[in-house]
């Protein structure tokens, strides 16, 4: 049986300096903070490893995908640079996680047991990045569960906390309401980092802010 669309004539031409200019041109504007691109949905469509090449090139200071898989696959890609994974990974893909040197998203407390749990088999020390919701209510901590996942993260020895997130669904729009709720959605988040454990925390924890 032919396959829909193989002899289809289309084709999609992928311009790495382009894509090399924009990442340049964010970094430039918000400096001097740093860029991690998100290269997940095979780079939306670009082609994962292409595009996580240009985005490093330019200065990206790191990867973020969606699935384990993903990040897999530009591991066998040669990319060796830091890969976030942003949605809270099945506990029983955190063992291929962290095999791939994948930094693993935290997004509720039965989250961070697994992760525990994962890092002190695979041994040695890794990054862990909390996901907090702030009101978009799809994955995260709830805020009155942030001082617990601190918890239960920090007693590991096998686990290092090096960044905190939220997720900023209408960041784009221009209607009001949705500015009104971006706004609100930043002041949950800062009130929490600073009113929670992530405060005393001994180490430097970067702050990730997600756009959809």
């Amino acid at each position: 049986m032919p396959v829909e669309g193989v002899r289809r004539p289309a084709w999609a031409e992928i311009d790495t300096a382009a894509l090399r200019h924009n990442l340049t041109t964010l970094r430039e504007f918000v400096a001097p903070a740093a860029v991690c691109a998100v290269v997940k949905a095979n780079g939306y469509g670009h082609g994962a490893v292409v595009a996580a090449r240009a985005f490093l090139d330019a200065g990206a200071a790191g990867l973020a995908v969606a699935i384990v898989d993903e990040g897999v696959e530009l591991r066998a890609g040669g990319i060796s640079e830091p890969i976030l994974l942003l949605a809270e990974t099945p506990a029983d893909a955190l063992d291929d996680a962290f095999d791939a040197r994948l930094t693993v998203t935290v997004g509720s407390l039965d989250g961070a047991h697994a992760v525990v749990a994962s890092a002190a088999r695979a041994g040695g020390r890794h990054p862990v990045h909390i996901k907090v919701d702030t009101g978009m209510h799809r994955m995260g901590v709830a805020p009155h569960d942030i001082d617990a996942v601190v918890d239960v993260l920090s007693a590991s020895p096998n686990v290092v906390i090096e960044g905190v997130y939220t997720h900023f669904p209408v960041a784009d729009s221009i209607a009001s309401e949705d500015q009104a709720y971006s706004l609100h959605q930043m002041a949950e988040f800062r009130s929490e980092e600073h009113t929670s454990e992530l405060q005393s925390l001994a180490y430097l924890v970067c702050r990730l802010l997600l756009e959809k």
